[in-house]
């Protein structure tokens, strides 16, 4: 029987402009791009028609019928007749971080089945129904985001940038921080333009100081620590931190791979395993 294995890589929001409302979603723009933290999926076909998951490596607090790593496998195999599959998540991509852990997987099942199988699936449709930034993550790279995620332009760039992540304790829900984004009734100028074009450029300097997340004020309600987080990462030596998604993780950006690797010891001693070490990718 047949085994694929996808490696799909975690992402973080360089920016992200709240523009307005569609319907009951955000209308969001946001300039995003992948980074070398992988969650690895293996799908191997099965003869019958079941749809098997187990997850190794960070725990997951969630049933197997509630991940989406299996809802994206049941609706890839609607109305279809084809073997089952069992699928098998190597998680290292924090799940409720910001990160896009859960579409990570999404995007691995759908990508891993279609080549199980041979089809000629159209998967971007199938992604956007289970997540709201799931069709980027088919591909990753460096991207802006508009729409509630669901619309996707490809920047062309291969600057590398080095960061440093900062885990938090604790998990924020999307629905939760836009709520008290809405309350809040704050509203900022847009940026993502700004910022794409210092990216290709390759002005990391500009790309830093201009990072900005509309939601880290609300994030912030959630989990009071975000601003001293941020705080250790400038300390240490960051250009520039600022919250992915809607967080808990905060991350900084740094002119060159040594300092960064020289902030990445100092605050590996206070913080252990909650900093990492993390770069851009683009994924082939």
């Amino acid at each position: 029987m047949k085994k694929i294995t996808k490696k799909v890589p975690a992402k973080i929001n360089l920016t992200l402009d709240v523009v307005g409302n569609i319907g009951q979603y955000h209308d969001i723009k946001s300039l995003v791009a992948s980074i070398d933290i992988f969650d690895a999926i293996t799908l191997s076909e099965r003869k019958d028609h079941k749809i098997t998951l187990a997850v190794k490596g960070l725990p997951l607090d969630c049933s197997t019928a509630d991940n989406n790593a299996y809802k994206a496998a049941k609706l890839f195999y609607k109305n279809k007749s084809l073997s089952g599959v069992d699928i098998v998540i190597d998680k290292q991509i924090p799940i409720g971080g910001g990160l896009g852990g859960s579409s990570a997987d999404i995007a691995g099942v759908l990508l891993g089945l279609k080549e199980l199988h041979e089809t000629e699936d159209d998967l971007l449709p199938l992604a956007n129904a289970l997540g709201s930034d799931s069709g980027y993550m088919l591909n990753g790279g460096y991207a802006v985001i508009t729409g509630r995620g669901d619309k996707i332009r490809r920047v062309d760039c291969d600057k590398i940038l080095y960061l440093l992540l900062l885990l938090t304790d604790g998990e924020i829900s999307a629905r939760s921080c836009y709520k008290i984004y809405d309350q809040r009734g704050e509203k900022s100028e847009e940026v993502t333009d700004t910022v794409e074009t210092a990216l290709v450029g390759g002005d990391v300097s500009k790309v830093a100081f201009g990072l900005k997340n509309d939601l880290y004020p609300a994030a912030t309600e959630i989990i009071g620590t975000l601003p001293q987080n941020i705080a250790e990462l400038k300390n240490a030596g960051a250009i520039n931190a600022a919250l992915t998604g809607s967080g808990p993780t905060v991350f900084g950006i740094f002119e060159t791979e040594k300092q960064r690797d020289k902030a990445y010891k100092q605050l590996k001693q206070k913080f252990a395993d909650k900093v990492v070490k993390a770069q851009t990718v683009i994924p082939n």
